[in-house]
Parts: structure tokens; sequence; C-alpha cells
């Protein structure tokens, strides 16, 4: 089992590469700045891996680098962004992070729109 610090240690380089392309961590997953969901990656016994949304299978990969990069190419052009979901869902079942999704875009959307005035 891996140490905390290794944990840690995994999530900084994944959390330094999203930032490169302006993804976001969630806790199901990386998306991209229009809140579509890309993807998951992550590290195993030191072996890196992606999930693309689209596939939904893990794949092994050279680095982090080339992990989040493959999640820069995922086609998003039919991907509903996922704050439109979960506003067409009843708010009794979402749950607590789903809840909190669909708040911090809320929120965001609330200060883009404060800044531009």
């Amino acid at each position: 089992m891996p140490s905390s610090s290794t944990e840690n240690q995994i999530m900084a380089h994944i959390f330094n590469k999203c930032q490169n392309y302006g993804f976001e961590i969630l806790d199901d997953g990386i998306y991209n700045n229009n809140g579509v969901k890309l993807g998951q990656v992550g590290c195993t016994e030191g072996n890196w891996w992606v999930k693309r949304r689209c596939s939904g299978q893990q794949q092994y990969s050279n680095s982090v680098f080339d992990a989040v990069r493959s999640l820069s190419m995922v086609d998003t052009s039919l991907a509903e962004p996922v704050h439109k979901y979960l506003q067409s869902r009843p708010l009794e079942q979402l749950t607590t992070e789903e809840l909190q999704q669909l708040f911090n875009h809320e929120v965001r959307s609330q200060l883009q729109e404060l800044v531009t005035v």
C-alpha cells in the first residue's frame, strides 16, 4: 500500500500537468474548462495510466505528461457539460459530490458575471 506522501506526490504531478492544459481535478475525474469530464489519470505500482471518458478502459502510459496530454485529445464535441446534466436532475437524487460540482459551477458563473460588469 503506497504511503500518503507517495499519494500526495502522485496527485501533485497530476495537478501540475493538468494546470498546463487548464484542466480541473474533481473527486471523480479530470474536467476541461467547459465542465466536461475527460477521464482519470493515476499511478499504480509505479506505472502511470489513463482512463478516457469515451472508452472507460484503463490504458498504461509512459508518464504523467503523456497521460494528461492524451486527455487533451478527448473529443468532447458531443459531450454535455456536467453542470447542464446535473441541472436536469432532481436535487434529492444528486450525490454530495454532484451537488458540490453544481454549486462550484454556479459560483464560477456568478464571479465571471461580476468581473465582466
